[in-house]
């Protein structure tokens, strides 16, 4: 339930932190090590779901394999409570002869998925030639369920309709008491599914990884990978077992204090930033003023709060009775905030283009895309159900539990409830809005309406709160130590909004390790392994145990995706320039040869988000020639026609 009353950002992106400092080392495992210190995990063939669709080339499913190791659900005493399988997938070394060891990875959340995760990222052709790689799923994330009863899940059908069927900005009394009615039922329904959700929390999850450490690596200290969320992992491990200290890679470091003002400002701040330079690189590329695009941002906001956005996604048909969706501002901003999580270089073209379907055709299509991505959903077979369906089905979705995964963790790590006085909230608006202009406007209803929640905040820590079973989370947490002697590298991008650099900056200093300045605003810029200068760096560290002597900051551009991918990019270019177009709208399709390097570029296109935003937004455009064909037809002259007819030219990939 995406609950977005007083301070929407509090939720944007609140991050897990525990204090481990009473944890006792979990030396008694379910399986066994060897004397020579090797494992005893049963590595086999993965089952058929572990894998995703259109992975890189880089994956190579022929040295994959999987295992599981059950783990209690809680520590130390009897809960009661089902114990947990951890699903592990690992890429087994290339280069047996100079294996240096096995390297865990987590991509973060709290929610994401290992497993998926590794099949994505094109590690260097050094790291696979000396380590083993091995994703896995914390407790309760995808793969990792308990042993009986069911899966950690909300209620999908209430988790759909929380997008539609509510005013998540509310401007009135009665909205406001009917979105919070929404809420503490859906809290209810989903505490009633899911007793062991406060066995989630990072404490749990950083015992776990010791237990697969021990059960995979023997003797072996711990090297790890943690992006976003997987720094809490990895600096929390760093606290809890500093003799079993590996190579840790901390990759855009979360703050260890999200509750403070300060933090909440930082960020704010850092997505307002963001957000602007999305709005100055179209203001450019399409000879307008800042302030002219902000205020066409701010008129799209109004059309999705007053019914006026067509999208694919939604559950009412748009009155028009054409095949489009009612969409709304929720899923604009929402989608927005999504967009920054990428580097701007790579994330303007699909929002000039976005923004330009908004203004032609009211068409949201491309930030519900992203908003109903970034929460789990599998939108690619939602668009495809869109395209193929008429009429629509809009339950026709698939989701993973990403989203409560995220919210569960966050509550139990740390009190997040909103407990401030009416009068505190009000001057911490007033700081918010200062700060963040731009994002405020976007995520505040313009009647200004305002209400302050005594039960506000991350409704999981009250539910802790309100049960005498389920430990209290603490209130603050400490800084994170580095007792272990052994350096770590950290990493963080100096212009980034999901977190800030200066959550970087303060953990390598409480972690008294090196820092590397990424010169740009990628979130987790290390993790996609697109820079040359960051993987050096990297490799160096992993296959050389060897840092730089003094922080560096890296700014090379992204190396070329390749000839092929190039060619991609060219081709929607030209398509959306009208190269490939006669008069006649049926032959409006590329030559064969380029279909067949679309559909090439498709297969091989993910560890490419500039390439794969690009074909998701020609799908997407594509979509309203459903519904506009007849307008396009009687209206042979206008610009909707250039539009329509560029988006025919990806139509058949």
């Amino acid at each position: 339930m995406r609950y977005f009353v007083i301070l929407p950002l509090v939720a944007f992106a609140a991050v897990a932190a525990w204090t481990l400092s009473e944890l006792d080392s979990p030396r008694t495992t379910s399986g066994e090590i060897s004397s020579d210190g090797s494992s005893r995990v049963s590595w086999g063939s993965c089952p058929d779901d572990y894998f995703v669709l259109n992975p890189p080339e880089s994956f190579d499913r022929s040295r994959v394999d999987c295992a599981t190791i059950d783990v209690p659900a809680v520590y130390g005493r009897e809960s009661g409570l089902p114990d947990f399988r951890l699903a592990m997938m690992r890429v087994r070394a290339t280069g047996d002869a100079k294996k240096l060891g096995t390297l865990f990875v987590n991509p973060g959340g709290p929610g994401g998925s290992g497993i998926e995760a590794i099949q994505y990222q094109p590690f260097p052709p050094a790291i696979h030639d000396s380590y083993d790689i091995v994703g896995f799923d914390p407790r309760g994330v995808l793969h990792s369920q308990p042993v009986s009863g069911e899966p950690i899940r909300c209620s999908d059908e209430r988790d759909f309709a929380s997008y539609w069927t509510l005013e998540l900005s509310p401007e009135n009394d009665a909205q406001m008491e009917e979105l919070q009615r929404f809420v503490r039922e859906f809290q209810s329904d989903c505490e009633r599914r899911n007793p062991a959700w406060w066995t989630l929390g990072t404490r749990n999850v950083v015992r776990d990884l010791e237990l697969m450490r021990e059960q995979v690596t023997g003797e072996a200290d711990l090297n790890f990978l943690g992006s976003s969320y997987g720094t809490t992992i990895a600096a929390e491990y760093i606290k809890a077992f500093p003799d079993r200290i590996g190579h840790i890679v901390l990759d855009s470091p979360t703050n260890n204090s999200p509750e403070t003002a300060a933090s909440m400002l930082a960020q704010a701040r850092s997505i307002n930033e963001h957000l602007l330079r999305l709005v100055d690189g179209y203001a450019d590329a399409r000879g307008l003023t800042r302030t002219a695009v902000v205020r066409l941002l701010l008129q799209i906001r109004e059309w999705g709060d007053n019914g006026q956005l067509r999208g694919f996604a939604g559950l009412e048909p748009f009155r028009d009775g054409s095949h489009a969706r009612l969409s709304n501002e929720y899923m604009f901003h929402h989608g927005l905030f999504a967009l920054t999580y990428r580097d701007t270089e790579q994330a303007q073209p699909s929002f000039n283009q976005a923004i330009d379907e908004l203004l032609a055709y009211k068409w949201n299509g491309f930030f519900e895309q992203l908003a109903l991505g970034m929460d789990g959903y599998d939108t690619e077979l939602m668009i495809l159900s869109y395209q193929d369906r008429e009429p629509y089905d809009p339950h026709g979705y698939t989701r993973d539990n990403s989203f409560e995964i995220m919210e569960m963790v966050n509550g139990i790590d740390q009190d997040l409830r909103v407990t401030r006085t009416q009068a505190q909230q009000a001057a911490l608006d007033r700081k918010i809005k200062a700060a963040a202009p731009l994002l405020w406007s976007l995520t505040q209803d313009s009647s200004s309406f305002t209400y302050y929640d005594d039960h506000g905040g991350n409704q999981w820590s009250w539910a802790a709160f309100g049960d005498p079973d389920i430990p209290d989370p603490p209130k603050r947490t400490p800084p994170r130590t580095n007792l272990s002697g052994e350096p770590v590298l950290v990493i963080g991008s100096r212009d980034e909004s999901t977190t800030p650099y200066q959550y970087a900056v303060r953990t390598a200093q409480d972690l008294e390790s090196m820092l590397i300045t990424w010169d740009g605003d990628e979130h987790a810029p290390l993790a996609g392994f697109q820079h040359a200068c960051l993987n050096q760096i990297f490799v160096a560290y992993l296959v050389e145990d060897r840092l730089p002597d003094q922080p560096v900051t890296c700014s090379d551009t992204s190396p070329s995706p390749g000839a092929i991918h190039d060619r991609i990019l060219a081709i929607i270019a030209d398509a959306h320039s009208g190269t490939y177009f006669s008069n006649d709208f049926q032959d409006s399709y590329p030559s064969g040869a380029e279909v067949a390097i679309v559909r090439a570029a498709i297969r091989s296109s993910r560890g490419y988000p500039a390439i794969t935003d690009a074909l998701i937004a020609c799908r997407l455009s594509h979509m309203l020639s459903h519904w506009s064909f007849t307008y396009l037809m009687t209206h042979p002259n206008s610009g909707e026609e250039v539009a329509l007819r560029a988006s025919v030219a990806c139509d058949d990939y």
